[in-house]
């Protein structure tokens, strides 16, 4: 096999399939899939260098509004082109991946980006004893360079639905996401179902712009004023990001201040007197999403971040990035299209700068029947809530204002289906406390922190090459109680112990809420705590459960206000079977009690899940028990991090770890055609950043190192010497592992 070419399972894959068709059934004992990551532009058809216009629900030739296409390889969005994205096997979101719980998961990841390293993080799977690969670029990974291909393998021990995503800057707002459905082992594949994928959209910037304008202020150019940012319901104000469209499985339509579009919206079938699971899951950058459908005023609610839940019924739910809710629609309505509405929680006073008029995604309810030329249905009618209050799950504030007549129902008054999960960890015992504060402290609305330290990433994985030298230590005299600093901030933790965790969003810093994810977990959510709140239900004040030291209130480092209030004493705590989240809501000026059980060792990212303020820092690891997983390192996983010439070299013959190469020169993983590689003297290609191919790759046995062996379970090389940098990695899924 050529260097750098297709194995070839990948490229005997059908046309816009994913995965091999004898895995990911009921009964197969793995579930195997191939990802091409790649740039695209949106509303073009490539085939002819085409731009695309959207009218009626359908898009056309931008030169003849009357000659529709049907192309379903044309990425819509909002019908607003033409935007750089990223796909994966030229999609966008990318392909759904369904499996079963039991399999093993083996994702084979190819990136085709030209300048872009990426990762693929599975959002709300544990990762036990698979810690490395949980897909966080220089935590439990390199990240995957240009060119080169990665393989993940894991054991899926859940069930539920989950999504998964790049964890390398702003990606995932860019379209490197997807969602991922993992059956119990004793269903079909039958289910009448639906999956709803939603996302905040800006047809004009891509986010490495957003995240700019994010830290140094939104202008519009044409009148040279500054954008400010909106506000929630709550009177509480958003991040600067400038939201264009709603966006579900890839298509939205955007509003002017008149009418819309007409972009192509996602459309759902359904047949009447039927119940659907709808999967929703919240891919967005920054905006939570009230989610209802249109005459259907009874949502039941059945799952959250995949738990199955005691069902409750709502008229909506509120839906933050990195959460997961499933609910049951009835469909019991006269057969017609129906709207399913994802609308932000802005205040339509807010919006006057705003180019966009309505800020929701949308999609088709379309009842089997119904005209399939209806394809631009008018926006949808609210839900009369005076008629009969509207209960809504999932408020990040305490209460909606009078005049619109809903109630809010909050998560930590729900219960799980199976309390059977709870043994073990809400009882009494040994508990330990830490609190942690996700906010915004300093002299400026910038940078993001935990207890005031704005994370760094190290240069190197903490899983695989923990080295303080490869850190940004955390200086006491830096970070203290009344100064930020930034550094590489990690809290350990011990095996098998119960931790409860009071995540604030407090302070001078306190900002909007924030939605919370931890990796390698879920865990209990014992109690919301808010602030206090005006009669109109606009924010006032922070909480007074906690106490802050310091003298500048960034609350870098806080305590009960009651010391009383300790583990089962907590005035308001759940612990009458409370259900399992992996993401979790800080409301503005409050607080949350979480709880959990230190049973997986790994390098757990610990992070506000919206996109711009992971970036700006809002995030820190949690390591756990590190003795018990430094020894379940694949051999042969890839290495990188800093590099100084001191003017020296290695000794060594012409096979060994000398020559002008190296392992970032011009040399790659080379065999005996090639004298470049880990050693040599800088053959004429390899496995580099820019993807080219060596010249003796795969052709036999360099000097110096062990045999490229070929492994027939996943077609794919894999290099078993462990230590090389900058190669294609592919785990054979044997039990040998580094110490």
């Amino acid at each position: 096999m050529p260097a750098h070419s297709q194995p070839a399972s990948w490229r005997e894959l059908p046309p816009g399939q994913a995965c091999l068709s004898n895995t990911c059934r009921m009964g197969d004992s793995t579930c195997e899939c191939f990802f091409t990551i790649e740039h695209r532009l949106t509303m073009m058809r490539e085939s002819d260098r085409l731009l695309l216009r959207p009218k009626s629900g359908k898009i056309h030739d931008y030169r003849n509004e009357n000659a529709f296409i049907v192309d379903e390889d044309v990425l819509t969005l909002d019908g607003v082109g033409s935007r750089l994205v990223i796909s994966i096997n030229r999609q966008y979101p990318g392909p759904e991946i369904k499996a079963y719980e039991g399999q093993t998961m083996i994702l084979h990841v190819h990136n085709m980006m030209h300048t872009d390293t990426t990762s693929i993080h599975f959002h709300g799977i544990h990762q036990k004893n698979s810690a490395w690969s949980d897909g966080v670029a220089f935590l439990t990974q390199c990240p995957i360079l240009p060119g080169q291909y990665f393989t993940y393998r894991f054991q899926l021990s859940q069930h539920g639905t989950y999504l998964y995503h790049s964890h390398i800057g702003d990606q995932r707002s860019m379209g490197l996401y997807g969602p991922f459905i993992v059956y119990p082992n004793t269903k079909s594949e039958d289910w009448l179902e639906h999956t709803v994928i939603l996302q905040d959209w800006n047809h004009d910037d891509d986010p490495e712009t957003l995240y700019q304008k994010m830290l140094y202020g939104t202008f519009n150019l044409e009148t040279a004023t500054a954008i400010n940012p909106s506000l929630s319901i709550d009177n509480t104000a958003f991040s600067r990001f400038v939201f264009h469209s709603g966006i579900i499985n890839g298509r939205g339509r955007f509003y002017n201040k008149s009418t819309h579009n007409e972009a192509p919206l996602t459309v759902y079938n359904v047949e009447r007197y039927q119940e659907y699971r709808f999967r929703v899951i919240s891919a967005a950058t920054l905006f939570p999403f009230r989610v209802f459908v249109e005459n259907h005023r009874n949502l039941t609610v059945v799952a959250a971040d995949g738990f199955d839940i005691i069902p409750v019924e709502v008229e909506s739910f509120i839906i933050q990035p990195g959460e997961r809710f499933d609910f049951i629609l009835q469909a019991n309505q006269n057969p017609k299209n129906y709207l399913l509405v994802a609308e932000t929680l802005e205040t339509k006073q807010s919006l006057a700068q705003s180019t966009s008029s309505y800020h929701a995604a949308e999609a088709i309810i379309r009842y089997t029947g119904t005209s399939v030329n209806d394809d631009n249905p008018p926006k949808a009618q609210e839900t009369n809530c005076a008629l009969e209050r509207c209960k809504v799950l999932n408020c990040p504030f305490r209460y909606y204002p009078s005049s619109t007549y809903r109630d809010c129902v909050q998560l930590h008054s729900m219960s799980l289906s199976d309390p059977s999960l709870n043994i073990n960890v809400l009882g009494g015992g040994d508990i330990e406390e830490k609190f942690f504060n996700f906010a915004f402290p300093g002299d400026t609305d910038t940078p993001g922190s935990v207890n005031g330290r704005q994370f760094i990433h190290p240069s190197s994985p903490i899983l695989s090459q923990y080295a303080v030298s490869s850190l940004t230590p955390c200086n006491d005299a830096l970070c203290n109680q009344d100064s930020i600093c930034s550094c590489t901030y990690i809290e350990e933790i011990e095996k098998d112990k119960i931790y409860q965790f009071i995540i604030s969003n407090i302070g001078v810093g306190r900002g909007w809420s924030h939605p919370i994810h931890l990796h390698g977990h879920s865990f209990y959510l014992l109690k919301i705590g808010f602030g206090n709140y005006r009669s109109d239900a606009s924010f006032e004040s922070e909480t007074t459960d906690l106490k802050c030291s310091g003298t500048k209130q960034f609350c870098n480092s806080m305590s009960w206000a009651d010391p009383t209030w300790t583990g089962n004493s907590v005035e308001g705590i759940n612990l009458n079977n409370p259900i399992l989240k992996d993401t979790v809501i800080v409301p503005s000026g409050g607080y949350v009690v979480i709880r959990f059980k230190a049973d997986n060792p790994g390098p757990w990212f610990f992070h506000c899940h919206i996109d711009l303020h992971n970036t700006n820092g809002m995030g820190m690891v949690i390591d756990e028990a590190r003795s018990f997983y430094t020894s379940r390192i694949p051999k042969g996983f890839p290495r990188c991090g800093n590099f100084a010439f001191d003017g020296t070299f290695k000794t060594g013959g012409p096979g060994g770890n000398s020559g002008s190469g190296g392992n970032s020169g011009s040399g790659g993983n080379s065999g005996s055609g090639g004298s470049g590689g880990n050693s040599g003297s800088g053959g004429s290609g390899g496995s580099s950043s820019s993807g080219g191919s060596g010249s003796g790759r795969a052709s036999g046995k360099a000097s110096g190192k062990k045999d490229l062996t070929f492994h027939k379970a996943i077609n794919m090389f894999v290099d078993e010497s462990y230590g090389d940098r900058s190669t294609d990695w592919f785990v054979d899924g044997t039990s040998s592992y580094s110490t």
